[in-house]
């Protein structure tokens, strides 16, 4: 039986349009999917979540709103994520971590997560990335190395939006696209093995499920 295509499941936390981490994550979506990789762009300037409710963070599968439960389940069936964020205040944006708040570990634990961070110059254009891997450990995902860290100079404006032109961070995306999936592949098999485990491991053959404390 041959296994199921990679699915991925891409981030976008710019709230405005259009935006130079919206273009990057479609420039790796397009890269994911000459590796024959699944990909789904949650835009969250186009879609966006309402308020985090936390009484519905056991479980995001039971939130009031639909677009939270859909997020849910699109982020449970994915294998791997790319999260990505402008600069703010020295930090990622505020939807990307409404959004992230509104999921659990369920949805992200053993599973590879790349990033993406657009700033106005160097010196904090890579805060968000810097800042998304605690975020992501604290999930229990596993942040791959390499990431995409863009300036407003990579790009040139059409009528259309933005174009990426720097031919470096061309290279670095099909990379960070090769590196993911990599990933991906090994944690699914990883987390076959826990699963696995767990069911022989319980005298009732149920899964220990883990919690956040």
């Amino acid at each position: 039986m041959q296994p199921s295509s990679l699915q991925v499941c891409l981030l976008a936390g710019s709230a405005g349009h259009p935006s130079h981490t919206r273009t990057c994550l479609d420039l790796l979506a397009q890269q994911l999917r000459l590796l024959e990789t699944d990909t789904h762009t949650w835009d969250l300037a186009q879609t966006p979540l309402p308020l985090f409710d936390p009484h519905f963070y056991p479980d995001p599968h039971k939130n009031a709103s639909a677009l939270v439960r859909k997020l849910a389940a699109l982020t449970e069936q994915a294998d791997a994520f790319i999260w990505g964020s402008p600069v703010y205040h020295n930090s990622f944006s505020g939807v990307l971590k409404n959004a992230l708040d509104s999921l659990s570990l369920q949805q992200f634990q053993h599973k590879p997560v790349a990033f993406v961070s657009c700033g106005n110059n160097d010196r904090t254009a890579s805060q968000p990335c810097d800042q998304l891997r605690c975020i992501a450990r604290g999930l229990h995902a596993v942040a791959v190395p390499t990431q995409i860290v863009a300036l407003p100079t990579d790009f040139v404006r059409t009528q259309r939006g933005y174009i990426l032109i720097d031919e470096g961070l061309k290279a670095r995306s099909a990379l960070l696209a090769q590196e993911l999936c990599s990933y991906a592949l090994a944690l699914r098999h990883v987390r076959a093995a826990l699963m696995e485990a767990a069911l022989h491991g319980s005298p009732n053959g149920t899964r220990h499920e883990e919690a956040n404390v």
